[in-house]
């Protein structure tokens, strides 16, 4: 007992001593020795041990936990008593798998500061190794800067060294010392040839003294010329009250007889044909002059030296080009990249191939209303063809939509001749001259930005790719003009344009009259009754036309194309409604208009479900020969508007009683209503035979 006793007050002086102890540490030296403790412990201790106890430990936590839930369900005595224990057990383990976590966060920890220590020591070693490389290259381009170095004098063209031992006196040569020094060499020759140029300089001089004389002498005798210009243009102008009177133009023609000489073989063949057509019809038919850049084209036949074709660079050239421009680079320290000297190439060869001559022809011609069309005739130097930019004159203004549609200048044109729409080059070379220019768009999309190259506009210039292909002629880049060829286009287009342009007009008045809700008949059709009225005439377009049912037949045959002029009309007559689309052709009224009829009463008919429509379309179509009337749209609609009261008047219906006179409502099998019109009395309709 006594040792017991002393034991134990030995235990509690130790206690009590290190309990003193730790009371005297602060919280913060504690915590930093823990861990201290903890990190040098997760050094000693391998993880893998960690990682296999950490997996035990939970592995007991989960039995614990199960024990605890049995107990608990148990709810006895010594099951509480178990349970405290078993808790107390779940307590120490949860402590123990803390401190192995701390231990693997600590492990990770140090193991990202040794990564990221590793981490900087690489990119150090990798600037230091940037670095040297640098200071390599840059003394490399030093050294490569000394070598490709060149003297001035390496530029000189110095004599031979055999000339120069032949032609050079002793004390320059100096033959004991340049046969063995290559620099005392040199400078002889440099001496040598400094001594020549300064001889050259004297001789050189002596020339332009002599050259300076004789351009005094010759400015002399220019000044004696020009002063005979005053008086001439004194005489001149005394001259111009006499052409005043007697209306002549001299000053004017004699200008542009000058500047006519500036033009290409083309475009003069037709100044000269207008003007004779200008000068005989009258300058209230035909206007003919000449505008455009006279300096550049004096510029441009002061070079006319140059090829005729248009120089194409096929692939070799192309790469012997690039070749040769490498070459030049290597000599230059500043040169551009390939890619935009290409670029460049490129535009400037398309440039080139659409280039026009800088002068072009006017031609004006005009109708006795004042209507006129401005054409501006252009020569494509390369390409070799003629392209033509249009404008119109109106005298007055025109107020309706589809009205001003028919005097555009494209609508005028259009067609002028059959097929000519002006919308594909006649020369057969030009896809390969503008595929060989680098132009990958097809002609028709730069159409807006030249011209257009109407077949007629080339024959008015003389001409004729058509011909030289009958002729199999193998060379079609130098097509030559044909003076009788354009003599007989031009006369033949001036009566034909003024031909349409009078049409247009006479088709435009009819045009606002119909947008208006006027029809203004013949006079045969005038005494015709009519009870429907048109409420709406407008212009459609490609789209909507071909949309519509009733011109399904018309379009697959191929009586309408997106060439014509398309309209459509409103007709009604109290509940029916009646819809006409209208295609009028380029040459109108030489075609008459074609009608495709819709009606919408007590259901929708057109010609493909109703007989009744397709003979109002048959007998307002055609049968004009044997109405003798004239093919317009006036006599169309109210011989449309007849058929229409017909088609109603006899469905026999309360709404549209009979308020014409008929023989016969209906008749035949097909039941055929009586549309024609016979001028006897009154007039009378009956059925056609």
């Amino acid at each position: 007992m006594g040792k017991d006793d002393t034991t134990t007050k030995k235990r509690r002086k130790l206690n009590t001593s290190s309990s003193s102890e730790s009371t005297k540490l602060s919280p913060g030296e504690v915590y930093k020795k823990v861990v201290d403790f903890e990190e040098s412990e997760s050094k000693l201790r391998p993880a893998e041990k960690d990682a296999v106890l950490f997996k035990k430990i939970c592995q007991d936590i989960r039995q614990l936990f199960t024990d605890i839930a049995e107990l608990k369900a148990k709810g006895t005595e010594e099951a509480k008593e178990k349970l405290h224990t078993k808790r107390v057990e779940a307590s120490l383990q949860l402590v123990a798998l803390k401190k192995l976590n701390r231990l693997e966060k600590v492990r990770t920890r140090t193991g990202r500061d040794a990564l990221h220590k590793e981490k900087q020591r690489v990119d150090s070693t990798h600037l230091l190794l940037q670095n040297l490389l640098y200071e390599a290259d840059h003394l490399n381009k030093e050294v490569t800067k000394c070598l490709q170095f060149k003297s001035k004098d390496e530029e000189i063209e110095l004599v031979p060294v055999d000339d120069f031992y032949k032609t050079a006196p002793a004390e320059v040569c100096r033959l004991d010392i340049t046969k063995t020094d290559e620099h005392q060499l040199q400078l002889a020759r440099l001496e040598w040839e400094l001594r020549q140029r300064r001889e050259l300089a004297g001789a050189c001089n002596e020339l332009v003294s002599s050259k300076e004389r004789v351009a005094a002498a010759i400015a002399a005798a220019r000044s004696r010329l020009d002063a005979l210009a005053p008086h001439l243009r004194d005489v001149l102008k005394a001259t111009k009250p006499l052409q005043e009177c007697l209306a002549l133009r001299l000053d004017d023609k004699r200008e542009e007889s000058k500047l006519a000489t500036l033009l290409p073989p083309p475009l003069f063949l037709l100044y000269a044909n207008g003007s004779a057509y200008s000068d005989a019809l009258g300058a209230k038919n035909v206007i003919v002059g000449i505008s455009g850049d006279e300096d550049e084209a004096r510029r441009l036949e002061q070079t006319s030296n140059m090829d005729n074709e248009f120089v194409v660079s096929n692939d070799s050239d192309s790469d012997q080009d690039g070749n040769d421009e490498d070459q030049r680079d290597k000599k230059k320290r500043h040169h551009r990249s390939a890619k935009i000297s290409k670029e460049e190439k490129a535009d400037a060869k398309k440039r080139e191939a659409l280039r026009k001559h800088p002068l072009h022809v006017l031609v004006t011609v005009k109708i006795p209303d004042g209507t006129g069309l401005n054409l501006t005739f252009s020569y494509l130097m390369h390409l070799k063809i003629i392209v033509v930019n249009f404008t119109m004159n109106h005298p007055k203004p025109i107020t309706g939509i589809s009205a001003a549609d028919v005097l555009d200048g494209n609508c005028v044109l259009n067609e002028l001749y059959i097929g000519d729409t002006g919308s594909d080059s006649p020369h057969p070379a030009t896809s390969f001259l503008l595929k060989s220019a680098g132009i990958s768009e097809e002609f028709q999309h730069i159409i807006s930005e030249i011209g257009k190259p109407y077949i007629w506009a080339q024959r008015m210039c003389g001409l004729d790719f058509m011909a030289a292909i009958g002729n199999e002629r193998k060379d079609l880049k130098n097509v030559q003009s044909c003076p009788s060829l354009s003599v007989a286009t031009v006369e033949n287009f001036i009566f034909t344009l003024q031909k349409r342009l009078k049409a247009r007009v006479e088709l435009m008045k009819e045009l606002q009259d119909l947008e208006c809700g006027k029809i203004i008949p013949s006079k045969e059709m005038a005494t015709i009754r009519l009870s429907g009225s048109m409420t709406q005439w407008q212009s459609v377009s490609w789209s909507e036309y071909v949309q519509a049912p009733s011109t399904t037949f018309l379009v697959s045959e191929g009586l309408v194309s997106p060439d014509n002029m398309l309209y459509r009309a409103i007709i009604t007559r109290q509940s029916a409604k009646l819809v006409a689309l209208v295609a009028l052709s380029s040459d109108y009224p030489k075609q008459a208009p074609l009608f495709s009829l819709t009606l919408h009463y007590n259901g929708t008919y057109h010609s493909g479900t109703n007989d009744d429509i397709r003979d109002i379309e048959r007998y307002v179509n055609s049968n004009w020969q044997g109405d003798n009337l004239k093919p317009n749209l006036s006599n169309q609609i109210t011989k449309l508007l007849t058929c229409l009261d017909i088609l109603l008047e006899t469905m026999g219906t309360q709404e549209f009683p009979p308020d014409k006179v008929m023989l016969q409502p209906v008749r035949g099998r097909n039941r055929m209503k009586p549309y024609k019109f016979l001028k006897q009395g009154s007039g009378i309709f009956v059925q056609f035979e």
